[in-house]
């Protein structure tokens, strides 16, 4: 099992490794709108473990390159988890 710590949370979340972490929906205070990478509304910076996902998918690259003053934006509706552990933070 994946891990997801949400450090504005103080909690940390199990996922299935290669799992997309649009399952946080419910189990965190990440708000899931479009779910599809377009609104950025699951927008968050990954501070720790960003090697642990899988590369951006040409829609959430188009919608990052829109975003500026965050060091590792990702959003989570369509990023998928490998396995090991991230750390996040609300943008």
């Amino acid at each position: 099992m994946a891990k997801v710590h949400i450090i504005d949370e103080n909690k940390t979340i199990e996922v299935k490794d290669h799992s997309l972490l649009l399952e946080l929906d419910g189990k965190s205070n990440i708000l899931f709108a479009c779910r599809e990478g377009v609104c950025t509304t699951c927008l968050v910076d990954v501070v720790e473990g960003a090697e642990n996902l899988y590369p951006a998918e040409e829609i959430e690259q188009m919608t990052l390159s829109t975003i500026n003053g965050v060091k590792n934006p990702r959003l989570m509706c369509v990023s998928r988890i490998k396995t090991g552990e991230i750390k996040i933070k609300y943008v």
